[in-house]
C-alpha cells in the first residue's frame, strides 16, 4: 500500500470517527478493510429549554369520555367565534374544525413533534393531534376560552383520576430520550401526636394550637431520585375543636412546596409552589420539578432554583376550583 493511499485510509476512519458519532470504521483482521460499526446513539436528556404543555382531563371540560386534551393557546375574544352572546357568560366545550385550529394557534407539529410522558418512568412517546376542542371555563371575573387537542399517543397513559397520574407534555424537534417522568414515591401522615419532621419545621410559622381544644396534623409526599434529592408537598392543619361534629371547627392550613438537593437534610422552598405531581429526571438527576395551581402549570428548574419557574397558564378556575382550592386535612366530609 503507497503512503497516499495510507493517508486516505487513515482519513476514512477519522472521518467516520469524529462525525456525527453515531458510526466509526475498525479493521477488518482479514483482508485489512476498513468496516464502518453503528454506534447507538447517545441519550439528550431532558430539554435545557423545553416548551411545556399541560393536560387536562375530558371529563373536567364537558367531554362525556375518559382521556385528556393538551393546551395549545388560549383564543382571544377577537377570534373566538364559538361562544357568542350569551354563550360567552357559562362554561362549554365546541369542536373546532382542523383547517381552523392553526389560524386559532395550534402548533406546528410538523416542526416540533409533541412528546407525552405518561406512566412512571416510561419515556416520552410521540403525540399527535387528531381533533381540536374550544373550551370555555372561568368564572364572572375570569372567564376564557382555551384551545385544546385530542392526542392519538404511542404509548399509554394513565386515566383521569388523581392529580398525580396526570400526563405532562413538552414540545421539541427531538425525541427527549433520557428523560423520564417521576411521580410521588414517598408519603408520611403525622397524626395529633406526632411532631413535625425538624427540616420541615423551621419553615412553619409559629402557631398557638394546644390540645386538647387544637389538633395539629400533617402530611407530605415527595418526588425523589435513588439519591434522595427531590421535592415535597407538605400540608399542616390546625383544627380548633367546637363541639363533636368536625365540620363545625375552623382549621387554619398551610401549604408549602420544597425541594431537597443530593446528599442534603436542608429544604429550600420553592415559590410560589402549588401541588406537586411529578418531576422529570435524566442521566444528571432531577431537571424539573413540577407543580399546578389553580389553573397554572409550574416547572421548577432544579438546575436555577433562584429563578422564577416557567409557568404556563392552561384553565381558568371554575366556582367550584375556588371552593376546594384550600387544601386541609380536616376529617369533615361534606
Amino acid at each position: 500500500m503507497t503512503n497516499g493511499v495510507k493517508r486516505a485510509g487513515l482519513a476514512l476512519v477519522l472521518a467516520l470517527t469524529v462525525g456525527p458519532g453515531t458510526a466509526w470504521a475498525q479493521v477488518d483482521e482479514d483482508d485489512g478493510s476498513a468496516v464502518v460499526v453503528d454506534l447507538p446513539e447517545m441519550d439528550r436528556g431532558c430539554p435545557v429549554k423545553p416548551e411545556f404543555l399541560p393536560m387536562t382531563p375530558m371529563g373536567q371540560v364537558g367531554i362525556d369520555r375518559l382521556g385528556w386534551l393538551v393546551h395549545q393557546a388560549i383564543i382571544p375574544s377577537s377570534k373566538d367565534k364559538f361562544f357568542l352572546a350569551g354563550a360567552r357568560s357559562r362554561s362549554g366545550v365546541k369542536p373546532v374544525p382542523m383547517d381552523q385550529a392553526k389560524k386559532l394557534g395550534a402548533l406546528d407539529t410538523a416542526k416540533a413533534p409533541i412528546w407525552v410522558f405518561g406512566k412512571e418512568k416510561s419515556k416520552a412517546c410521540k403525540g399527535t393531534p387528531i381533533a381540536y376542542w374550544a373550551v370555555r371555563m372561568g368564572t364572572d371575573d375570569d372567564r376564557q376560552t382555551y384551545l385544546m387537542a385530542e392526542l392519538a399517543m404511542e404509548c399509554e397513559v394513565l386515566p383521569p383520576g388523581r392529580l398525580a397520574g396526570t400526563p405532562i407534555a413538552l414540545r421539541q424537534k427531538d425525541e427527549p430520550t433520557g428523560c423520564v417522568l417521576r411521580r410521588p414515591n414517598r408519603t408520611l401522615i403525622g397524626k395529633e401526636s406526632d411532631g413535625i419532621p425538624p427540616d420541615y419545621a423551621e419553615h412553619i410559622p409559629p402557631q398557638d394550637c394546644a390540645a386538647p381544644e387544637c389538633a395539629r396534623l400533617w402530611e407530605y409526599f415527595g418526588v425523589t431520585g435513588e439519591e434522595g434529592e427531590g421535592a415535597f408537598d407538605l400540608t399542616v392543619s390546625y383544627l380548633h375543636k367546637n363541639g363533636s361534629n368536625p365540620c363545625n371547627w375552623a382549621t387554619d392550613d398551610l401549604s408549602m412546596l420544597f425541594v431537597r438537593g443530593r446528599e442534603s437534610t436542608a429544604l429550600t422552598p420553592l415559590k410560589p409552589g402549588g401541588q406537586l405531581f411529578g418531576g422529570l429526571w435524566d442521566f444528571s438527576g432531577p431537571r424539573f420539578i413540577l407543580s399546578r395551581e389553580m389553573g397554572v402549570l409550574y416547572a421548577y428548574d432544579y438546575q436555577k432554583l433562584k429563578a422564577a419557574p416557567k409557568a404556563v397558564r392552561y384553565g381558568s378556575p371554575t366556582e367550584e376550583d375556588l371552593i376546594h382550592a384550600k387544601r386541609s386535612l380536616s376529617p369533615c366530609k361534606k
